[in-house]
């Protein structure tokens, strides 16, 4: 096959692309769980495409229609591969983006809009998370997709919800983070609310998308019937705070910041080891546990100070309790430290660094990081299903090109002449 960059825009090569992948994918793959699924994706950023790449390599045929005009924020953002800004270059769009197609309509148009509404006409799921109104203002309303297809189901995700006073809010991961209530529990008692690395309420607010759209399913199977769901990623996010909200509710007691400790549990927390930088974790979570630390670190006499016999007097000396067990950790590295205590059955593991989580041998054995080729920028590492399957594994192919497949959905799919697909793509519809 020819430089996809030379001719990505000939309906040909796209036809042929479309079947080489066909083909491979019947070649190479035994049948999952959702093939005969298609969804139709109109999200962006992280928490939509994330629930879609999901579907997406259980065997859903997940098209994701784009614009060439206005791309997905994560064509435009890095890092990008060899440091070469592209929209085909950016880790960020290929980590969210796995195994689905990609189709380009330029929804600002009349003609466009109603592509689509074919195009969901024969789709399963329609699934977006642009904010409240976006939809409505391309014709794509709810009211009106469910017109075109009774059973069809409608997902979308918001920063705060469809509904409330705050409906209209605009916000990404950091928002919905911070008003769920982590940020204010996350940091240090003496210093301001934080946000932890990565895009957590994203991806929490993605995988339970991922599971709403499965029970949508289920129940259309039994019913017949499609539905509206919709996820809120502040409330995905206040879903991970219900101790604090018991004690509240029963107790009127407020919880604050408090580092890495845990309330009742110590010793909780990261303690510094042999080398620069370099830290393990240790939770000792009950009297028993605190017994099995004492015999693996050779039972020191300090151990045996009654400020240090139960739960509730742990609790109340961490400080001291924390300087003593870094005296011990600091004579070995993470692994090591992890390898005693693992061996007394204490809970413990090394802070890695993302160098030592890429090269990590466990990870390695169990096949979690994957490498599927791009036609353009090679072989680049991601990461996986945190899960396996003993009948079927994902299917991982490498994140579109733009409009990679609009010969395949427009023709295959829908139809459409080639004369007159020629005719979008000169008009700009088909961007």
């Amino acid at each position: 096959m020819g430089s996809a960059t030379a001719t990505r825009n000939s309906p040909q090569w796209a036809l042929q692309a479309s079947s080489d992948k066909r083909i491979e994918r019947v070649l190479n793959m035994a049948k999952l769980p959702l093939e005969g699924i298609r969804v139709c994706d109109l999200t962006w950023a992280v928490v939509g495409p994330i629930a879609t790449q999901m579907f997406a390599v259980m065997g859903a045929e997940v098209i994701k229609i784009e614009s060439s005009v206005h791309t997905d924020i994560n064509r435009r953002s890095g890092p990008y591969s060899n440091g070469e800004a592209g929209t085909e270059t950016t880790g960020n769009f290929h980590r969210a983006n796995i195994s689905k197609k990609s189709c380009t309509l330029d929804l600002t148009q009349p003609e466009a809009v109603e592509l689509a509404k074919d195009l969901i006409r024969i789709s399963d799921i329609v699934v977006s998370n642009f904010r409240n109104g976006v939809m409505e203002r391309f014709g794509l309303g709810n009211d009106t997709l469910k017109a075109l297809k009774p059973d069809l189901i409608l997902v979308s995700t918001t920063s705060m919800g469809n509904t409330g006073p705050m409906k209209d809010y605009v916000g990404y991961n950091e928002e919905a983070y911070a008003y769920g209530g982590l940020g204010n529990l996350t940091g240090y008692a003496d210093g301001p609310p934080s946000l932890i690395a990565g895009d957590y309420a994203d991806y929490l607010s993605g995988t339970l998308e991922t599971f709403a759209m499965l029970a949508a399913l289920h129940c259309r199977n039994g019913t017949g019937k499609g539905q509206s769901v919709e996820v809120s990623m502040a409330e995905a996010a206040a879903s991970h705070v219900p101790e604090e909200i018991i004690d509240y509710s029963m107790n009127q007691r407020i919880r604050h910041r408090s580092g890495n400790r845990m309330h009742g549990v110590a010793p909780h927390n990261c303690f510094p080891c042999k080398g620069e930088d370099e830290w393990v974790a240790i939770a000792v979570t009950s009297d028993a546990e605190w017994i099995a630390f004492r015999g693996a670190i050779g039972d020191p006499e300090w151990a045996e100070d009654e400020r240090f016999g139960n739960s509730q007097n742990r609790s109340g000396n961490q400080d001291e309790l924390e300087e003593r067990i870094g005296e011990w950790t600091r004579n070995y590295t993470p692994h090591e430290v992890t390898k005693i205590l693992q061996g007394a059955g204490v809970p413990s593991g090394p802070s890695v660094s993302i160098r030592e989580l890429v090269e990590d041998p466990h990870l390695k054995e169990r096949d979690y990081f994957i490498a599927p080729e791009h036609p353009e920028v090679g072989e680049r590492t991601l990461e996986g299903m945190p899960w396996k399957s003993s009948i079927s594994q994902p299917d991982f192919r490498h994140a579109p090109l733009l409009g990679q497949d609009n010969y395949y959905v427009f023709h295959d799919l829908l139809n459409i002449p080639d004369e007159e697909i020629a005719r979008l793509m000169a008009e700009g519809i088909v961007n």
